[in-house]
């Protein structure tokens, strides 16, 4: 996981302009972009005091669409030379990647992939934070050897090896088990719930169920794929929770029983919301939605020559899975549960997403269920 020193500050505004003309953005386009980051000034303001102006000679500005939007353009190149290994952006948060046979090759694949991007990082006049720069290892061995060999940066410094990464707003740990992401999620909920438990007096039905919505399932759905296999010890702690907002809203006593508490609201169990976003997720890869290498893992199956009932349906590969760590995988568990509803969807040709969305909630095929 690779961090910048203020990514958004030190872009250079003419390797900038040279990149925007290689992309082929017109010169009056370039001209245009080229005089809004000129002649611009900052100062510091504290209650009615303002320091002096002073002029800016480089960076984009923070806060505006435009800014991540001409960082992006700036970096776009930033992975092109890289050949030995996989790269992610977003904004100014880059992940490099790469696997092995073991930590050695896998490691010796991520070092040559560093160096290339920290010597494009240096023609960018971009500055590399190697303290906030972090390894972390995967491995489904159940020991991790002793010692393993580290990334270094071109000054030689040592790459710190973590064993929990937040990226993106999720905690990450070495072993995907998301506990530490769990954990953490139920605890600042929890503190959620006690100020709501305070005043559960103040708000009625209808605004404690908006004051949960916005709150509550917003923070709980984001992300939740990624952990919906994780154990059932963790996935309890979550639904410990959810079940907790719903009392506040229902005013029920601590023994209710859930299934009353998703009546009285109107409200599924997450295991039900997390199985529909699910199904949302397959279905935007199927409409091409999704980024390349996710909807790439799905491919239709080929229709038989002879009459079958089902050959009129839009069905999925399924690749041989021999463990059940290998069914976990996308590219199993995505076709499998796609074939798997299509028992009850009989979807044959691919319709809007709203209209599938629409389709998930017919009474007969509701995955929402309570």
């Amino acid at each position: 996981m690779q961090d910048l020193s203020k990514a958004f500050d030190t872009v250079d505004h003419a390797i900038l302009k040279h990149r925007l003309l290689s992309l082929g953005l017109s010169r009056h386009v370039v001209s245009w972009f080229t005089n809004y980051l000129s002649d611009r000034t900052q100062c510091i303001k504290c209650e009615n005091l303002c320091s002096e102006l002073l002029n800016i000679h480089t960076g984009v500005p923070q806060g505006s669409i435009l800014g991540p939007l001409l960082f992006i353009m700036y970096i776009n190149d930033l992975g092109q030379n890289v050949s030995n290994a996989s790269m992610h952006f977003y904004a100014d948060d880059t992940v490099i990647y790469s696997f092995g046979s073991n930590f050695e090759k896998a490691i010796e694949s991520l070092q040559k992939a560093f160096d290339v991007v920290q010597h494009t990082l240096l023609e960018l006049k971009l500055v590399l934070n190697a303290e906030k720069t972090k390894l972390m290892l995967f491995s489904n061995m159940k020991r991790f050897p002793q010692t393993v060999p580290l990334v270094s940066t071109l000054e030689g410094n040592l790459i710190e090896v973590v064993h929990t990464y937040k990226y993106l707003g999720f905690l990450i740990d070495d072993s995907l088990t998301f506990k530490p992401h769990i954990d953490n999620l139920v605890k600042k909920l929890k503190l959620k719930l006690g100020f709501f438990f305070r005043n559960k007096f103040c708000f009625s039905f209808e605004t404690k169920k908006r004051l949960v919505n916005a709150t509550f399932l917003s923070v709980l759905d984001y992300g939740d794929l990624l952990y919906m296999n994780a154990s059932a010890q963790c996935l309890h702690k979550i639904d410990s929770v959810y079940h907790a907002s719903l009392r506040f809203i229902t005013n029920c006593r601590a023994l209710t029983h859930c299934c009353d508490l998703y009546a009285r609201v109107g409200w599924p169990s997450l295991s039900s919301r997390r199985f529909a976003h699910w199904c949302i997720f397959i279905y935007k890869a199927l409409l091409g939605q999704m980024p390349t290498y996710i909807c790439d893992l799905l491919t239709r199956r080929s229709t038989v020559s002879y009459s079958l009932r089902s050959s009129d349906l839009l069905l999925l590969n399924v690749p041989f899975a021999r463990t059940e760590l290998g069914k976990r995988a996308f590219t199993y568990a995505a076709p499998f549960t796609w074939n798997m509803m299509q028992k009850d969807w009989k979807i044959a040709d691919l319709i809007s997403l709203n209209a599938f969305k629409s389709r998930l909630r017919e009474p007969e095929k509701n995955v929402f269920k309570m």
